[in-house]
């Protein structure tokens, strides 16, 4: 054999068959078309999540057993305004707050200058209409004084010292009825209000440990 004939020798047993199975052309397009379905559905997904997490934000919270769940982000929550009462707007520019004007169910509350020398003033506005009285500075050892009491309602009001943190009504069968305290509204003064039951007999001021700082007895 000369080498034309080893080389077309070689050279036809090594060329690919020429024959194709038409079962496993169709086989191997069916895989084909699954493979390409799969990777549709996992782009689609991956563009659905991202979705969401563009419209909201979602923080992790851990459970009990240790694995963290997404939750939704908390709304954010929009503030309740304030009452307008009649005379609060005059009252309020002929004796402006000195500090803040503090929100004490049902009243709006401040303390403001007064005329006299050494006095200040105790303004409230709130359903029977809006008024100040004056006031001198609380003494060295005296941490809250009754002001005053809402006409037709059982509630009593007053200022105190930033010492205080709580008032509370006590009945004669010791039953405590809490009030409402907004502390800083003056500097070194809050003001106070609480809607006491008839049998009421007096009023407790208490620290930020719970002690009782001074009882006034009614």
């Amino acid at each position: 054999m000369d080498v034309k004939q080893m080389f077309d020798s070689l050279a036809t047993h090594e060329q690919p068959p020429t024959t194709v199975d038409p079962n496993q052309a169709m086989a191997a397009g069916r895989a084909v078309r699954r493979r390409h379905r799969a990777a549709v559905a996992g782009t689609t997904a991956a563009v659905a999540v991202a979705a969401v997490l563009a419209v909201g934000t979602v923080h992790p919270s851990p459970r009990q057993d240790g694995v963290a769940v997404a939750v939704p982000a908390t709304p954010s929550v929009t503030a309740t305004p304030r009452p307008t009462y009649k005379g609060f707007a005059e009252l309020k520019k002929k004796y402006p707050p000195k500090g803040k004007v503090a929100s004490v169910p049902p009243l709006l509350m401040w303390v403001s200058d007064a005329p006299r020398k050494n006095e200040l003033f105790l303004c409230e506005s709130g359903p029977n209409g809006s008024s100040c009285t004056g006031f001198p500075p609380l003494a060295a050892k005296e941490f809250a004084r009754r002001q005053g009491k809402l006409r037709g309602v059982q509630v009593w009001l007053g200022v105190a010292k930033d010492d205080v943190h709580g008032v509370t009504a006590v009945t004669r069968d010791g039953r405590r009825v809490p009030g409402t305290l907004t502390r800083g509204v003056s500097p070194g003064l809050g003001l106070w209000a609480v809607e006491y039951p008839p049998d009421v007999r007096s009023l407790v001021f208490t620290g930020a440990k719970g002690g009782t700082l001074q009882r006034i007895a009614l």
